[in-house]
């Protein structure tokens, strides 16, 4: 399913980090520069944009094919990641086939939808990175309850780091200190130890100290993130149950947008599989768990979801990658070893792969297909004659254009970024390249 992604162009945001990346890379800038910043940035994520990209520049020279190969590599690293968490659980809590759990789960997570964006967007590589590091503190986290000697210590030591990398990937791991709570109380609630103790408040330390850094580093981030309470906490928490139910966002836009029937359809085509599924594996497997578990579920999810039920306007899938990881392991729980493995996992593979394809087979404003666009327009232009700078360029339709940007255009077509200007019209002289609503593109040269 996932495959088909490595032949996806760069676009958007790609070329933003990847044109940065070349020019720090050609400064010859040293590596710590990304992790302190001289000056504010729009997100401090040295570890998952800044480095990643400058190591995609130097490494893999540009490379798209090799860019989304390394993604794809680090989704399966994630998923490996889902799998040991639930291997962990599964040892701490007593469960049986503690292995098959782990496998399950992994399997069940790499294939869910909200994975759609990270696979065929390299710049969304954080999500991935941010998996796999939350998990790896998490089961450290559960695993060290029980362990005994050095490797208590060692597990101990290892959840403040494993959060440090985290948290230089994504925001959003500054709820990890709250999650390691709720793990804690899944695999069974108990006085904390001393060793226990320290690990959480070193891992409360680590937040307060990224924090602050932040507050150094970065500048107002786009209105779209502002977090804030008003009508679009119900829009977000709306997506929130859509993207547990595997539905993906173009057909949530679709069905907003007018193309209701079509729209509708989709989603009922993915959500009810996977509703099927949550529902076959929870209720058969309803003995399973314990109250404190059933109850611990939820507050995984809403809590690891939390931040993005107050943005403005942004909501994507993959915003859910870390609170389905608990619900997607409790799943697991309730059909390893029974015949209902097939059937869950079945119905998992008809819910995501209906979603993939659709998305994938979907045109402008679709948002893969948004990608094919500024792919097949900058091969166009790469075909002519270099333009002149300054260049103009009059777009009609900024969210098809936001596929190429400015630097997708100083990037394929070799120019200087400073020597481009977009607008929503052409000015009265110079070479100007008009991009119309339907995508078509055509020069227009006035003396």
């Amino acid at each position: 399913m996932w495959l088909p992604a490595l032949w996806t162009p760069f676009w958007g945001d790609d070329y933003v980090f990847l044109h940065a990346a070349h020019a720090t890379n050609a400064s010859g800038a040293p590596w710590w520069s990304d992790f302190w910043p001289s000056s504010p940035v729009r997100f401090w994520r040295p570890l998952s944009q800044e480095a990643y990209w400058r190591l995609i520049d130097a490494g893999l020279h540009g490379n798209a094919f090799a860019a989304h190969a390394v993604n794809l590599g680090l989704h399966l690293l994630a998923s490996s990641g889902v799998a040991l968490l639930g291997h962990r659980i599964a040892r701490a809590c007593a469960w049986p086939h503690a292995g098959r759990v782990a496998l399950l789960a992994g399997a069940v997570y790499g294939a869910l939808t909200m994975h759609l964006l990270p696979v065929h967007w390299v710049a969304a590589a954080n999500n991935a990175l941010l998996t796999l590091f939350t998990t790896l503190s998490l089961a450290a986290w559960v695993s060290a309850r029980d362990a005994r000697g050095t490797a208590r210590v060692v597990l101990f030591a290892s959840v403040p780091a494993s959060l440090a990398l985290a948290l230089l990937c994504k925001e959003s791991a500054v709820l990890t200190p709250g999650l390691m709570l709720v793990a804690a109380a899944f695999v069974g609630l108990r006085r904390p130890t001393i060793g226990e103790a320290i690990a959480w408040l070193a891992s409360a330390g680590v937040v307060v100290a990224w924090l602050l850094l932040r507050g150094r580093f970065t500048a107002n981030t786009d209105a779209a993130y502002e977090l804030g309470l008003g009508s679009h906490v119900l829009r977000n928490a709306t997506s929130f149950v859509a993207w547990l139910l595997n539905v993906p966002r173009e057909a949530v836009r679709m069905a907003v947008s007018g193309e209701r029937f079509q729209g509708s359809a989709w989603i009922a085509a993915t959500a009810l599989p996977m509703l099927g599924a949550w529902m076959l594996a929870f209720w058969s497997g309803r003995r399973a768990l314990s109250p404190t578990q059933w109850l611990a579920l939820p507050v995984f999810a809403v809590l690891a979801y939390a931040p993005y039920f107050l943005f403005a306007w942004n909501s994507y899938e993959y915003y859910a990658a870390i609170a389905v990881i608990l619900p997607v392991i409790a799943m697991a729980r309730g059909i390893a070893g029974t015949p209902r493995a097939l059937a869950v996992a079945a119905l998992v593979a008809l819910s995501s792969w209906i979603a993939v394809e659709g998305t994938r087979r979907l045109d402008h404003p679709g948002l893969i297909g948004r990608a094919r666009w500024a792919e097949s327009t900058l091969q166009a232009l790469e075909r002519q004659p270099t333009p002149p700078t300054p260049l103009h360029v009059a777009v009609a339709d900024g969210q098809r254009f936001y596929a190429i940007g400015a630097w997708g255009l100083a990037w394929r077509l070799d120019i200087p970024l400073q020597g481009i200007s977009v607008a929503r019209e052409c000015p009265p002289t110079g070479t100007c390249l008009v991009i119309d609503g339907d995508g078509g593109s055509r020069w227009r040269e006035t003396p």
